[in-house]
């Protein structure tokens, strides 16, 4: 995974998580809040991999929450992750009576990733079916919404921006062209040029990056900003307008493989050889190698992003390229 700019924000969030002086409840919310494709899920990443947070942690979980703040459900995922085995099908109190003895006088980092809604009786349910943990303790919410977490005891959100130029031109550089800084200074004009249609964007950068790969930077390039990139507007409203336009310019078998994908959930983390297994059943790809290599594909183009699993690498969609479908 390429991560440009962020070192900045990893650390200041590494810092807001460890000082605990002076808190008083035993467990705080810190929302990193930004609009969608900014990269909040890659930063949470970034800070629950970070081996300051690793010390000061005994228990770390990462959860999926998406637009439905289902209590029952985020318990058990919270106690799968904890124990890599399914809880589908236990009652409340038994999840409840789980997680406590998971959690009871340990400090815990709880990531809960993609929440959308403002549920003050979610949160007080969720808090008093699980969070008995140490002083210190901490949940890690991603949201487009700092009201998603008034409720309870809620830190300062972080607020997360986008790239400055100089490191969207980095992360076009690392994606597109391979590292090499071009020597051409018509060819840095026209990729700045570009990159302003993405408004610093990290995954609109990726896919463009991803689009702009396989063509030539120094007569390519300029006739796709003039062609292409012509009828969009900068902005955070045209963001998803940049997307498609990636989108549309897959081949024809990655197009299929990916709106193959449109029969799973926003969130489900996907299996990869059971996907390609799936994708051959269908008549997308041949071969097991063809369909890891459209997969490989995809994945650089940020049409997948790799997930927190506790004893695999797992994938699932880019939350703004799913609507793509």
């Amino acid at each position: 995974m390429i991560v440009v700019g962020r070192e900045a924000d990893r650390a200041e969030i590494v810092r807001h998580l460890v000082h605990s002086d002076g808190e008083e409840a035993n467990v705080s919310v810190v929302p990193i809040v930004g609009m969608g494709g900014l990269g909040k899920t890659t930063v949470a990443q970034l800070v629950f991999d970070d081996e300051a947070v690793k010390a000061c942690f005994g228990v770390r979980v990462w959860v999926y929450v998406s637009q439905s703040f289902d209590v029952k459900g985020i318990l058990e995922k919270m106690l799968q992750y904890m124990t890599g085995e399914s809880q589908a099908g236990l009652q409340l109190a038994v999840l409840q009576e789980k997680l406590r003895e998971k959690m009871r006088a340990k400090r815990f980092l709880v990531v809960m990733d993609d929440v959308w809604e403002k549920n003050a009786r979610g949160w007080e349910d969720l808090a008093k079916y699980s969070m008995v943990g140490a002083i210190g303790s901490k949940v890690l919410v991603t949201t487009r919404s700092s009201k998603v977490a008034e409720v309870g005891t809620m830190l300062m959100p972080y607020y997360l921006g986008g790239l400055s130029p100089d490191e969207s031109w980095d992360l076009l550089v690392r994606k597109a062209l391979h590292g090499e800084v071009q020597q051409s200074l018509d060819v840095e004009r026209t990729g700045r040029e570009i990159l302003k249609k993405c408004c610093g964007v990290p995954l609109a950068i990726s896919t463009i990056a991803g689009l702009l790969r396989s063509k030539d930077p120094k007569t390519d390039w300029p006739l796709f900003l003039d062609d292409e990139l012509s009828n969009i507007s900068e902005g955070e409203n045209h963001i998803m307008s940049t997307l498609r336009l990636s989108f549309n310019h897959l081949p024809t078998k990655l197009k299929h493989c990916f709106s193959y994908c449109k029969l799973f959930k926003k969130g489900d983390a996907l299996d990869v050889q059971r996907l390609v297994h799936l994708w051959m059943a269908q008549g997308h790809v041949e071969s097991e190698d063809e369909g890891l290599d459209c997969f490989k594909t995809l994945c650089w183009r940020s049409f997948f992003q790799e997930v927190k699993a506790k004893l695999e690498c797992q994938f699932t969609y880019n939350k703004q390229v799913k609507n793509l479908n």
